[in-house]
């Protein structure tokens, strides 16, 4: 209840204080945006707002919990494609990571360190594997067995 009041309260406030102009300032929240998008029917508004959503996906420093909420948040085709894709590719990455790491101590697990931050990336491990495609929950699989 109190998360529909604040985004109404968030609404009011953006129209205030104009929505293009909002779109258009550089420090504009995601969810912002997606909140302009969800609550407008005006096509050049909505039309900025997706471009500046669709900008923000494309930056590198995006974070996981950004694209998942876009993605809960938004219902622009284009939008959540572009959201999955980079969600995939972020925990395709995650994975490589962690299997680069594995990989880096090899066969020398020893101490104490070591053994900490080989538990650390299998259980990032099996953290992703609860959204990873079926692709690269066969790539963690076929990871988790061998470094075991």
């Amino acid at each position: 209840m109190s998360s529909i009041l604040d985004d109404q309260l968030r609404l009011m406030a953006l129209k205030q204080y104009g929505l293009i102009k909002s779109i258009k300032a550089p420090d504009i929240s995601d969810a912002d945006l997606t909140l302009i998008l969800k609550n407008t029917e005006n096509e050049t508004i909505e039309q900025l707002a997706t471009e500046k959503l669709i900008k923000s996906i494309k930056t590198p420093d995006i974070s996981e919990a950004d694209l998942t909420f876009i993605l809960k948040n938004t219902e622009n085709e284009t939008i959540k494609q572009l959201a999955t894709e980079k969600l995939q590719h972020l925990n395709s990455q995650a994975i490589q990571n962690n299997l680069n790491l594995i990989h880096k101590f090899g066969d020398n697990w020893k101490g104490w360190a070591t053994s900490i931050a080989r538990r650390q990336s299998i259980n990032e491990l099996k953290k992703r594997y609860k959204n990873a495609s079926p692709d690269e929950k066969v790539k963690i699989l076929d990871i988790l067995y061998n470094a075991n």
